[in-house]
């Protein structure tokens, strides 16, 4: 079985490139077929996120290669609205609130030679741990939500080409007295 380690953000940066080259492996080939220019952007993208508040990564492999990963940080207060962020508002209005100090899985990919094996729901698992989070995953990728869905997470909205998960339902709203 392969051993999984949770990491900061110093740590994770140590093993930087990496990563870059597992996302590429899985994201640049069938069926992502993302550009090579992308998995570089990845790299700096996750220089970002390691200096973010709540900033985790659980790292699947060895000292010579990373077999997979899974990435969270916490969700900003407000929900922000650039990047994804203005497309999940929209599908989900006001239930998106609670998600602020949630864990936000940002990335998780698994080398094809290394899936099929449960890793992906182990590098999820062990990301999320007891800690409400979301995600949000493209809907055209085949297996990507049945791979979700399989996991245990639920759906919460679609639209713009994305899928929106939790890990928990959502809190019920409350209604003014």
């Amino acid at each position: 079985m392969t051993t999984l380690r949770a990491v900061t953000g110093p740590e994770a940066l140590t093993v930087r490139d990496q990563l870059v080259e597992t996302y590429a492996a899985v994201f640049c080939a069938p069926p992502w077929n993302e550009s090579a220019e992308r998995a570089a952007r990845f790299g700096d993208l996750l220089v970002g996120w390691a200096g973010q508040p709540g900033f985790v990564a659980v790292l699947a492999g060895d000292d010579r290669r990373v077999t997979g990963f899974a990435l969270g940080l916490d969700t900003p207060t407000p929900f922000p609205a650039d990047r994804a962020y203005g497309s999940v508002r929209n599908i989900l209005g006001p239930a998106v609130e609670p998600f602020s100090g949630w864990l936000e899985v940002a990335e998780l990919a698994v080398r094809p030679d290394a899936r099929r094996a449960g890793l992906g729901r182990r590098l999820l698992a062990t990301l999320t741990g007891d800690r409400p989070s979301w995600l949000l995953t493209v809907t055209e990728v085949e297996g990507t939500l049945a791979f979700y869905d399989a996991a245990g997470w639920l759906r919460q909205g679609a639209g713009y080409g994305i899928t929106v998960y939790t890990n928990r339902p959502l809190p019920t709203p409350t209604r003014p007295g």
